[in-house]
């Protein structure tokens, strides 16, 4: 009996020790808002200057969109991470590479896509999101062009598109001209933000409270200038990046980001971890799966895609039908999954008396133990002290619903 006694005095020591130590990750956890039903959102980036064409393409997106609906009518909706403008190419090459000219939603070629836009916001599917300027850092475009061929052929071509830059290029608010990357001067960030309001609002009338950092790469300088200039959400994929390796890569995480958490100046987050990019094979029953999973954690599922799925020639009614297939496949699983746009959710995320979270004390404590099992930060030590096995039992014997093995790695 001693035995027993000392042994079971050991294990307790153990746990206690080992949840002591990640007691921050524990409160996350549980703060971290719980909702009731399955939430679907599909963000898609990168939609901005381009071949009329383009308007085509958001037109049959929307037309789709609307025939997909919830239980409670609400039309599934596709968020566009609105890139505003583009580098004038044939411009900067006719001025030697020694001025940045840019071409913008404002320019009347672009009016027919600018129209689809509104008329996807006017019809519920869309929901528009800032995404920058232009998804690179002027200045340090120019400083590379002067010395890259390659770079110059991108700028020659006139339906180059944003998706073919150098990928270290794309991350907007770090000075990529040079690797490793480097921090812009705090008042320039501050001006670019700014400026990008004033242009958002030219072209569609008001700038959204919904940003998305250009490749998940930020900084605190980049959070007051949003906040500065009217954004109250910031979409991230779990994590914070703030530069770009020596290799091109992205720099080390800053740190792991939850749903409704807070950041600079009153700006929160929410995470968007589901890949979907039909163009790179993803399928619709990865989608399904996932849903599944995050419910099972209270958690809404955001899908990530981009425009480039949408536009290829090859691919792009494929593309199509492979999001139908994900949506209806979701709703046939999930009958009871709603349908919002981001900032939608994000309000929604905040009030806690809304219905669609969790208020039963038993609900959230089975959800809290699915999360601790799923958490791959406390997954070595929960399997030391043993509670790893234990947790997915506990869940179930606090509700019906079946837990998940869970993976919430997401992707970057």
């Amino acid at each position: 009996m001693a035995l027993i006694a000392s042994i079971l005095l050991a294990w307790l020591v153990l746990t206690l020790v080992l949840i002591a130590r990640r007691a921050g990750v524990l409160r996350a956890l549980w703060h971290e808002p719980m909702l009731v039903r399955p939430v679907v959102i599909v963000e898609s980036d990168d939609w901005g200057p381009g071949p009329a064409r383009d308007a085509a393409v958001l037109a049959r997106v929307a037309e789709r969109l609307a025939q997909i609906r919830d239980a409670d009518g609400h039309p599934a909706v596709m968020t566009l991470g609105v890139v505003l403008g583009k580098p004038d190419g044939a411009v900067i090459l006719a001025d030697g590479c020694r001025h940045y000219h840019r071409d913008t939603l404002a320019e009347p070629r672009h009016a027919a896509l600018v129209e689809a836009m509104r008329a996807g916001c006017a019809a519920g599917v869309f929901a528009l999101q800032r995404h920058g300027l232009e998804h690179c850092w002027p200045e340090s475009l120019i400083a590379r062009a002067r010395d890259d061929d390659t770079l110059r052929q991108w700028l020659a071509d006139p339906e180059a598109r944003s998706e073919a830059l150098p990928s270290p290029l794309q991350s907007r608010w770090v000075d990529a001209a040079n690797l490793p990357s480097k921090t812009h001067a705090p008042q320039a960030v501050l001006e670019a933000a700014a400026q990008e309001r004033e242009v958002f609002e030219s072209v569609f009338g008001t700038a959204p409270a919904v940003a998305v950092p250009n490749t998940f790469v930020w900084n605190d300088d980049t959070e007051r200038a949003w906040a500065a200039t009217g954004v109250r959400w910031v979409v991230t994929c779990g994590r914070q990046y703030t530069g770009r390796a020596a290799d091109g890569g992205l720099g080390p995480a800053l740190r792991q980001i939850r749903n409704g958490e807070a950041g600079r100046d009153g700006l929160r987050y929410v995470v968007r971890d589901v890949y979907f990019e039909p163009i790179r094979g993803h399928r619709a029953e990865a989608v399904w799966r996932a849903v599944a999973q995050r419910s099972a954690l209270g958690r809404p599922s955001l899908l990530e895609t981009h425009r480039e799925s949408f536009i290829d020639p090859a691919a792009g009614e494929a593309t199509l039908a492979e999001l139908d297939r994900a949506l209806r496949g979701v709703l046939a699983r999930q009958p009871d999954v709603r349908f919002m746009s981001t900032e939608a959710l994000c309000e929604l995320l905040m009030d806690r008396s809304n219905p669609l979270h969790v208020q039963s004390l038993k609900a959230r404590c089975a959800i809290f133990l699915r999360r601790l099992h799923a958490e791959a930060s406390l997954s070595r030590s929960l399997k030391l002290c043993g509670l790893y096995f234990v947790l997915p039992l506990a869940a179930r014997l606090l509700t019906a619903v079946k837990p998940s093995v869970v993976d919430v790695q997401g992707r970057c």
